[in-house]
């Protein structure tokens, strides 16, 4: 569950920050021209309600800051929007390497995935994976969070590099059966 962090907690230093990747957001830009077209055409245009709503659409979705503390992994959207993810909800770090640059995936206990697109993502990778290596004590290895003994006593078993045939039954709560390499 994501949540707000408490005056008290904001106070701690992050042990690691990097900015959006792009420092320009050309949707708020374009946003904000569409709002102005609408007021030269008059108040009642409805291309200025247009442009507000996208300009604070784009305002409160797209990141601006990533913080890594000893706990969860802070993103700040623009103000007031900030949504912390712990630790505890993380299960996989992925790295992917794609013809228009590096993103860094997160995978959520819950299964829903979180991309970054921060300035130095080798580095942002590394700094989380090491704080969230510290967070469970050791635990986490490559990427990899511990498995709980009921999850994994659930999962089928892998003998000799071969999966077992997917069932409905033992495939619940999976995202889907395709290629999951794919940035989304």
């Amino acid at each position: 569950m994501i949540e707000y962090r408490s005056m008290q907690q904001t106070q701690e230093e992050p042990l690691h920050w990097d900015n959006h990747r792009t420092g320009l957001n050309l949707t708020l830009i374009f946003a904000l021209v569409v709002a102005f077209l609408g007021i030269i055409g008059g108040i009642l245009n409805p291309l200025f309600p247009i442009g507000v709503g996208v300009a604070i659409y784009s305002w409160l979705t797209n990141p601006k800051q990533y913080l890594i503390y000893r706990d969860s992994l802070v993103i700040i959207y623009g103000r007031p929007r900030v949504k912390v993810y712990p630790f505890e909800e993380m299960s996989n770090l992925e790295l992917l390497t794609l013809p228009i640059g590096d993103r860094l995936r997160i995978r959520m206990a819950n299964g829903r995935r979180l991309m970054l697109l921060t300035k130095d993502t080798e580095t942002f990778r590394i700094k989380l994976d090491e704080a969230l290596d510290a967070y469970h004590g050791g635990q986490w290895s490559a990427g990899q969070s511990e498995q709980t003994q009921p999850e994994a006593q659930s999962r089928p078993q892998i003998e000799n590099g071969v999966h077992p045939d997917p069932t409905p039954e033992t495939n619940t709560g999976e995202s889907s059966t395709e290629n999951d390499d794919v940035p989304y």
